[in-house]
């Protein structure tokens, strides 16, 4: 009795992907895209490189190129930063890192503060540099607007975000 069902379930299976997969032959070769835009008044919003991938010679990579093009070169890479606070007391550290940001920043407004957490210590970090001779620059002068903080001043290497100007 088993096995009279196991072949009816696979029969009836085969009988319904037939008629599928002969539809399925039966279409004509027009992409997705080329039936969706036909009239021109739809509009594809794809993520970045998916078009390329789908279609790797259509009109929709050459414009996405040229936007790309026009784009300032920015976002986050491989740079140096001025380390300046790094304490795990969870009682003090956080709200330490913060003071002393406010102080730097208010002295040196041209430099960015990065309170940051990586348990167990609260760091705070000064500046997005791409060169370590700008980042000891720039310790250099922090080291003498803050003699206090000297002994913990020092240049280290950190994923610095960079804007194209």
């Amino acid at each position: 009795m088993k096995t009279s069902r196991l072949f009816i379930s696979v029969f009836a299976m085969g009988t319904l992907l037939l008629p599928m997969s002969a539809y399925s032959q039966a279409e004509d070769e027009t992409s997705i895209i080329q039936h969706i835009t036909a009239n021109g008044a739809n509009e594809i919003v794809m993520p970045a490189g998916l078009a390329e991938r789908l279609l790797p010679n259509s009109d929709i990579q050459v414009e996405e190129k040229k936007q790309n093009d026009n784009k300032p070169a920015s976002g986050r890479m491989a740079g140096y930063r001025v380390q300046v606070f790094s304490d795990n007391n969870a009682r003090t550290a956080k709200a330490e890192a913060n003071a002393k940001a406010r102080q730097i920043r208010n002295k040196f407004p041209q430099y960015q503060t990065h309170v940051m957490f990586t348990s167990p210590y609260w760091r705070l970090r000064i500046g997005d540099f791409k060169t370590r001779v700008e980042a000891e620059g720039a310790a250099a002068e922090i080291k003498t607007a803050f003699p206090t903080l000297s002994k913990e001043i020092r240049v280290v290497k950190d994923r610095v975000n960079i804007i194209a100007e």
